[in-house]
């Protein structure tokens, strides 16, 4: 065995092994501010246990003098029901499996500098001491073999004790991880790539203690439907793919036993236009998706938080089409619009789900001027390709109907309203959709979605 870890077939000095540990220690530094000085091969086995199907520990005997305080975390971590029953979603998920070591360490951290800082226990504040001076860089040996097994006892139990506080937080932590990954990546055959986040696991994790982003995951993680809706689009085309069968004239798609025919008969059922031919379709792009989104005072709330969980359930139906998708949110003025491009990088996805995260509702509403804006984006050429604008909103605003109406046009656009547990008259007039949401359901959001 290296000296460096616990596991059995582990190598500790291969190079993608080593740049976990690498990973790992960075991102710990950017979560907490600090170098804790940890040893490598402790912050390397707390990932592999959960990125391996079937982690082995060797045994106490193997064990170098000075790394017990380490040894025994790393199996109460393999002997968690909790960690197993994680492997569902865990193993060789690089994302999750980073989001589990990292935040179980430095939940394990703080606990013990918290208690070495403010337990009312001076044999408890060394113990903390201790245990923290087990886990860092350079310890080896340094552990006092006089304890006796009332001492040891107090040890492991303190230890088992933060175990537990911090596994318990990692898990919830990586839960957000995994739902973000679910809703924003895509997670099944023909989405595209999977959006992994391990380059960004200390954005990511920042994200999901945001109490907001929080209450948008766990809305959103009931939903098993979410992703199982995809438009598609087809047109004829000579040269794709088989869709049946039809009458017609087209000699290049022309079924072979035709060929068979006699000649009399052939120019016959040509002249008709009464030949056998494949009929071909191939599908057709579909443009971005533009969402306004009202973020006025009246929204504040759940029906904000609601909103916000359509965008980022768009933003899902989005990147499964491989479509780009604009975002505008508005009150009595709009806000700047964010592009997350359909071939977007993980960090770009991140910036948007922070900028949800931090919008608030309040302001005054101003209807027309954000649709007018969006008509604007289009017709400029800010973005491209888009042929539906989507507006969320409960205002009661009166609608500046001809230019509204000449915006649309001029744009080449239509609009699709979804009120709010609110109506509008004027936009039931304009718009080319119009819905109306009361319960701000799972059923609702399903509704804007798939519509």
């Amino acid at each position: 065995m290296s000296e460096d870890g616990f596991l059995r077939g582990v190598d500790y000095l291969d190079p993608l092994v080593k740049y976990r540990g690498e990973r790992l220690g960075y991102t710990l530094k950017k979560l907490t501010g600090k170098d804790l000085q940890l040893e490598d091969g402790f912050l390397v086995d707390t990932y592999y246990i959960h990125y391996l199907p079937m982690p082995i520990p060797v045994t106490k005997e193997e064990v170098n003098k000075g790394k017990e305080v380490m040894y025994n975390f790393i199996n109460m971590m393999l002997d968690s029901e909790l960690v197993i029953k994680n492997r569902n979603y865990s193993i060789a998920n690089s994302a999750v499996s980073m989001a589990l070591s990292v935040s179980y360490i430095q939940n394990l951290i703080e606990e013990l500098e918290r208690i070495k800082r403010t337990s009312q226990s001076q044999e408890e504040r060394e113990m903390a001491e201790q245990i923290l001076n087990g886990l860092m860089k350079g310890s080896g040996g340094k552990e006092s073999n006089t304890k006796n097994n009332e001492e040891n006892q107090k040890m492991e139990r303190l230890m088992k004790q933060v175990h537990e506080k911090a596994l318990s937080k990692a898990v919830e932590d990586a839960e957000a991880v995994k739902n973000m990954q679910r809703i924003v990546g895509g997670n099944g055959a023909g989405t595209g790539s999977i959006l992994n986040f391990e380059g960004e696991i200390h954005e990511v994790l920042r994200l999901a203690r945001n109490t907001e982003i929080k209450k948008i995951l766990e809305f959103l993680n009931g939903m098993p439907r979410l992703g199982s809706y995809t438009k598609k689009r087809t047109v004829r085309y000579a040269r794709g793919e088989l869709h049946g069968y039809e009458k017609g004239s087209d000699l290049e798609r022309i079924v072979y036993s035709e060929l068979a025919l006699p000649d009399e008969l052939f120019y016959v059922k040509f002249a008709d236009s009464d030949l056998l031919l494949y009929q071909k379709k191939i599908k057709e792009a579909l443009g971005p998706i533009y969402l306004l989104l009202d973020k006025s005072g009246s929204m504040d709330g759940e029906k904000i938080i609601w909103a916000k969980a359509v965008a980022l359930s768009l933003y899902n139906r989005a990147r499964r089409e491989n479509r780009d998708f604009y975002i505008r949110f508005f009150d009595n003025i709009p806000y700047p619009l964010i592009k997350v491009m359909k071939n977007a990088k993980s960090k770009d996805v991140i910036k948007m789900i922070e900028y949800i995260g931090k919008i608030r509702g309040g302001g005054g509403t101003d209807i027309s001027r954000s649709i007018i804006s969006a008509c604007e984006d289009i017709k400029e050429g800010h973005v491209k390709g888009v042929s539906e604008v989507i507006l969320l909103t409960d205002g009661e605003d009166k609608i500046a109907e001809t230019t509204v109406r000449r915006s649309l046009r001029e744009a080449n656009s239509v609009l699709i309203s979804v009120m709010i547990r609110g109506d509008n008259a004027d936009l039931r007039r304009i718009a080319d959709k119009y819905l109306v949401v009361y319960k701000l359901d799972h059923d609702d959001l399903l509704r804007v979605v798939e519509t």
